[in-house]
């Protein structure tokens, strides 16, 4: 019988959060993996050896006979191609990704049909945002059956640490055009331009970003149009960064060079908080509104707990099988959402 929980990049701080929390319900069933063995052996040690370190690349498995005993993958990390996510469909495990590259979740879509033939189950925009913006623009919905709009505002300090793609990704996304659709049309959109002013933790500007959470409701919900924008902790820092984008000098935030000296520079000196929140506005045709906010503090922490909520739902086995987000999956979203709190003090709900 297959009982084994796999984490890909299980030692890294989203993973080895996820692994705390699965361990004190499965122990010696949860495997951290990464090409680091001795950071998954020094896990181990920090976790009173209830979980089983593992040295595995994706990108070169020798040996697959560790998967004949896995049922459930949680990836975290983020993939060029879907090669890995198809083995594991192809041997009936299921999936949890904590991606948030739309590019990426929209060929995991590509999936659903083979997932559903392999009895597999994958779960995707499992985090923050894409994550609980889902659920609460779900929830949102439910309560306003009629929403012609959604405003999704997203919160981030400048004080947390991420990881090197987390940066680039970011650094890459502040100067970029997209579409969204909006009225079964694409609309064509720019990063860090039209602001909407508005209360979160205090007021401030929000400012277009391509978060994938957008696009993938606009594909879900029935809801005309879908947008979200977001601001750092340091207000003036996010005002900068609009001139910059204004004036064109972000651009240069693309470039390699420029983007090692500035996440060194985030790296070396603390500026903000740790702080995060999440806002839906959402709007029926009459002009009802509905707002629903989450907040608390460490972005990466809040990830690893949807991530760990999600995982206990699927291993209950109580979801079909296919490709899905985490708003079609959660058939409870406020339960989920308080949830959250036992694992963390700082988390605070509003909805």
């Amino acid at each position: 019988m297959k009982e084994k929980i796999l984490i890909i990049g299980g030692y890294g701080a989203v993973g080895s959060i996820i692994a705390e929390n699965l361990s004190k319900v499965y122990p010696e069933k949860v495997m951290v993996a990464g090409r680091s063995l001795s950071k998954a052996q020094k896990l181990a040690v920090n976790l009173h050896q209830q979980v089983i370190p593992y040295q595995l690349d994706i990108n070169s498995i020798s040996d697959f006979s560790i998967f004949d005993d896995v049922q459930l993958v949680i990836m975290c990390l983020d993939q060029t191609n879907t090669d890995f996510v198809e083995y594991c469909i192809s041997k009936g495990i299921h999936y949890i990704d904590i991606s948030a590259q739309y590019k990426a979740l929209k060929s995991i879509e590509g999936l659903n049909s083979f997932a559903a033939e392999n009895q597999s189950s994958v779960v995707l925009s499992v985090g923050l945002a894409p994550g609980i913006t889902n659920l609460l623009a779900q929830h949102a919905v439910h309560l306003l059956p009629n929403t012609e709009s959604i405003d999704i505002f997203i919160l981030l300090g400048l004080g947390e640490k991420h990881g090197e793609f987390a940066y680039k990704w970011t650094f890459n996304n502040i100067d970029s055009e997209y579409q969204i659709s909006e009225n079964g049309t694409k609309k064509n959109m720019k990063s860090f331009t039209k602001p909407i002013q508005t209360e979160l933790l205090g007021k401030r500007q929000f400012y277009l970003f391509d978060f994938s959470d957008q696009h993938v409701l606009s594909d879900t919900l029935a809801v005309p149009r879908i947008e979200t924008r977001m601001a750092f902790d340091v207000k003036w820092f996010t005002k900068l960064t609009a001139i910059l984008r204004k004036l064109g000098i972000t651009r240069l935030f693309k470039n390699e060079k420029v983007q090692d000296l500035a996440i060194k520079s985030f790296n070396n000196f603390t500026m903000g908080t740790d702080v995060y929140a999440v806002k839906i506005v959402a709007k029926d045709t009459s002009g009802n509104i509905k707002e629903l906010s989450i907040n608390g503090n460490n972005e990466g922490k809040i990830t690893a707990i949807v991530a760990t909520e999600m995982a206990m739902i699927v291993l209950n086995g109580n979801i079909p099988h296919g490709v899905f987000h985490s708003h079609q999956i959660a058939e409870n979203i406020p339960e989920f959402l308080n949830n959250l709190k036992k694992y963390d003090k700082s988390y605070q709900l509003k909805i």
